[in-house]
């Protein structure tokens, strides 16, 4: 072998360790990091609310992550709690719905809260005719003002609501359809039978 062979050898040897590391990296360190990051807990609670309340688990899982995180013990300033940072007087509305006894700790149960949170997130998809983005609206800032956002200022061709004068809620929207399909992508079985 000539000494111009092995040098190309050598460097189809480097660039073919490279593709290996590069593939092994994008392949199995990157999704494990991620999946470190956006947690999945609670799953037979998440399957069994969504399929009761006609979500789509993975919408589901953008909203806890969105909200809490998946930490059970969340609370917010406002006094919104657990998974999905319902509030306890939404929890005691919902409670009256189910026909069950309230106390506002309950809210901080993973299985009340996404109980509830999932409720709660069907009652407003009845209410606003199935739209994710407006039931993400109406979640985040309430449904009286997603429904004056919607008088006021129309729906945009995706089906959003054209303007949200609340910064917080209109990245609430956005991050939790993106994290919808972050949780898609990285627990594509998740929720299979």
């Amino acid at each position: 072998m000539t000494k111009g062979q092995k040098m190309i050898l050598r460097v189809g040897v480097a660039v073919a360790g490279a593709l290996a590391l590069l593939l092994l990296l994008v392949g199995v360190v990157v999704p494990a990091a991620a999946r470190a990051y956006c947690r999945l807990d609670y799953i037979e609670f998440i399957r069994s609310c969504s399929e009761q309340n006609e979500l789509d688990p993975y919408f589901v899982c953008g909203v806890i992550f969105t909200e809490s995180k998946f930490k059970p013990d969340a609370e917010s300033k406002p006094g919104a709690r657990g998974l999905m940072q319902v509030m306890p007087a939404t929890g005691a509305e919902i409670a009256a719905v189910l026909g069950e006894e309230y106390d506002p700790d309950m809210l901080f149960d993973p299985e009340t809260s996404i109980r509830y949170g999932t409720c709660y997130l069907r009652m407003q998809m009845d209410r606003f005719d199935d739209n994710p983005a407006v039931v993400l609206a109406a979640y985040n800032a309430g449904p009286h003002r997603a429904e004056e956002w919607i008088e006021q200022y129309g729906l945009d061709s995706k089906g959003h609501i054209a303007y949200i004068p609340f910064g917080e809620t209109d990245r609430y929207v956005d991050r939790v359809l993106l994290m919808q399909e972050v949780y898609r992508i990285l627990y594509p079985n998740a929720f299979s039978n």
